[in-house]
């Protein structure tokens, strides 16, 4: 009996520098579009070392299964000593230069009387067999892959065989747990029928020429400065330097003329000009101005379609080019 109970470091570990079971779906689309996506930026961003991998939320979801994966296998293993948890394959014939192939199979019995590789993949899930089925195909397809190098391996005459272990979870509250009940399992064989399920060797190689260039990513409304490029970021603090020493000469315009102002208006005097200048003092005044979104916001609670109208029919539309602006944060002594 061998328990994997660090599986899920392993798992983490394996998330640089490999592409897993678990990103079968992303693999699939890669082929069929002939490019990496832009969806799938993140996740080779990890495998390239770019950024850290997120922990997922421990759900109540993630808890259940974890916990019945473990519990199937104990069961299976309780009279056969041969049966693996999640052990870690690492494949010989898809891995390239800047990505490995690998799989982490939940169970796992290799059979020398029956010259078989069994792999069960565990999914509890409330969705019905056939769904499950067809949402981690490509999931199964690579425990498939590297269980047959594992079987071509052991011999010409050695076969594989994988199968869904399905738990439904179908009206459980699974926030309190869930107990065992072998009326909820059901076992489906999975068949393929080649390694033509789709072209795992072109999805690979188009991963393994993107990750050769691929140095930079971001994401999100916020990214620490320290993750530019340090040539950019050298640039940005040159700027900075120069915006703070024209915030400061701003300030000190505005206090001037400030002091100014009150000298003038004490002394009664309306402008002083020379050559170079002209100062000119302008007194307070009361300004009014048609408040119109007050006005629409009122039409709306009295004439809700007559507001729309109105708004639609004098609603114009601006195109502006971006751009950037940048905000100088005070310094602390």
């Amino acid at each position: 009996m061998e328990e994997n109970l660090n599986y899920k470091d392993d798992v983490a570990q394996s998330r640089v520098g490999c592409l897993g079971s678990s990103d079968g779906k992303m693999l699939m689309q890669v082929c069929s579009l002939g490019y990496v996506p832009k969806s799938a930026h993140k996740r080779l961003a990890v495998c390239k070392g770019l950024i850290p991998q997120q922990e997922i939320p421990r759900t109540a979801a993630i808890v259940a299964g974890d916990e019945m994966e473990m519990a199937i296998y104990r069961h299976l293993s309780a009279n056969d000593p041969r049966y693996e948890s999640n052990p870690k394959w690492i494949s010989e014939k898809y891995s390239y230069k800047n990505v490995k192939l690998i799989s982490h199979p939940d169970i796992v019995l290799i059979d020398n009387a029956r010259k078989t590789v069994f792999v069960w993949e565990v999914k509890t899930t409330k969705y019905s067999v056939a769904d499950t089925r067809q949402t981690y195909k490509a999931q199964l397809f690579i425990h498939y892959l590297l269980a047959k190098e594992i079987a071509e391996r052991m011999g010409k005459d050695w076969t594989v065989k994988i199968a869904l272990v399905h738990y439904n979870t179908d009206g459980l509250d699974l926030t309190e747990g869930v107990t065992f009940d072998p009326e909820r399992l059901t076992i489906k064989d999975v068949r393929f029928t080649s390694t033509a399920f789709f072209d795992i060797h072109k999805a690979m190689s188009i991963v393994n020429d993107f990750l050769e260039t691929f140095t930079e990513y971001y994401e999100g409304d916020e990214i620490d400065a320290n993750l530019l490029p340090a040539t950019v970021k050298a640039q940005f603090e040159d700027i900075a330097v120069v915006l703070q020493d024209i915030k400061e000469k701003e300030n000190k315009v505005a206090e001037f003329k400030e002091k100014l102002y009150k000298f003038m208006d004490g002394k009664d005097i309306k402008s002083i000009s020379n050559e170079y200048f002209t100062i000119t003092r302008v007194d307070p005044t009361v300004q009014k101005s048609f408040d119109g979104k007050k006005f629409l916001d009122d039409m709306a609670k009295d004439h809700p379609r007559k507001a729309k109208k109105v708004l639609a029919k004098y609603t114009k539309t601006v195109n502006r080019k971006g751009y950037a602006t940048i905000k100088v944060k005070e310094q602390k002594d």
